[in-house]
């Protein structure tokens, strides 16, 4: 068959076991065979795949099958135009996030010399996100997993971002230098519940880390964990952004009013779900 009956095939085979868009996630892998971007498919849709490329290709098609998420085969996500590398010891980016790393560039753009905390940094793509947008930025990533800080290194020396980020090892803020400040905290914490894991996409489900995922029993452990100690460490000018999960956004921002933080603002997503909430310390 020729590409273009080999994609359609396989992209019948996809949606069979439920993958959503499967037809554009049987192009992605076909682009990936075949070393070349999507949209060129349409030019080569006549070619014949040789006999290496047919095995590589009936391999990532069983394994896209079994629901091993789509990231995974290729190896990398793509967050804020930036290619991430990505693997099974760290959370696949999602689209959602690309809120809130933009609005944490655009207030750290307007902020002197900011210094800014991504906590519970994963694959790195927050941090690298904001020192890429944001060159007069110094970033510290810090997370708890010794093998998604290496991936996070990784993917900071890929975007060539390595001697702007300081990354940190450790289980909250003390692993954190004393007398640090900072201008911005962000964070996209696990946030669901832990008896609606099961019932999430195997995609997530059995791929993503589950420590990156489990919010505790109603999702809401890690905010309640981080509302206090980020006070101590924000400036008086500065803002705590945090993406939530969905109908969570008031809950937070009463929980952060509740022990002592301003005014907070919400942001949704494309979806028109809040997703972000954004809170000032209580002087502003």
């Amino acid at each position: 068959m020729n590409i273009a009956k080999t994609i359609q095939t396989a992209a019948a085979t996809l949606a069979a076991v439920g993958v959503e868009s499967a037809r554009v996630e049987a192009e992605w892998l076909m682009a990936h065979v075949l070393g070349c971007r999507r949209p060129e498919l349409g030019l080569r849709r006549n070619e014949m795949l040789a006999q290496p490329q047919v095995d590589q290709w009936h391999l990532l098609i069983a394994r896209r099958a079994e629901r091993i998420p789509l990231q995974h085969l290729l190896g990398t996500a793509d967050f804020c135009g930036l290619e991430m590398t990505v693997n099974e010891n760290v959370l696949v980016p999602r689209p959602e996030t690309e809120l809130l790393a933009e609005a944490a560039w655009q207030f750290a753009g307007s902020v002197e010399r900011p210094t800014v905390l991504d906590f519970g940094t994963g694959s790195g793509c927050l941090a690298i996100a904001i020192a890429t947008n944001c060159p007069g930025a110094k970033v510290h990533a810090l997370d708890i997993s010794p093998a998604a800080l290496a991936m996070a290194r990784a993917n900071a020396a890929r975007h060539q971002v390595s001697e702007r980020i300081i990354f940190h090892e450790g289980d909250g803020f003390a692993a954190l230098s004393d007398g640090v400040g900072f201008d911005l905290i962000v964070s996209n914490p696990p946030y669901i519940p832990s008896a609606e894991i099961g019932n999430l996409q195997p995609e997530v489900r059995d791929h993503d880390p589950r420590v990156a995922l489990d919010g505790g029993a109603d999702g809401l452990d890690f905010y309640r964990a981080i509302a206090a100690p980020a006070r101590e460490v924000l400036r008086p000018a500065g803002r705590l952004m945090l993406e939530v999960g969905d109908g969570q956004a008031e809950v937070v921002a009463a929980l952060l009013a509740g022990i002592g933080w301003g005014e907070c603002d919400l942001l949704a997503d494309l979806n028109n779900v809040l997703r972000i909430v954004i809170a000032k310390p209580a002087e502003l």
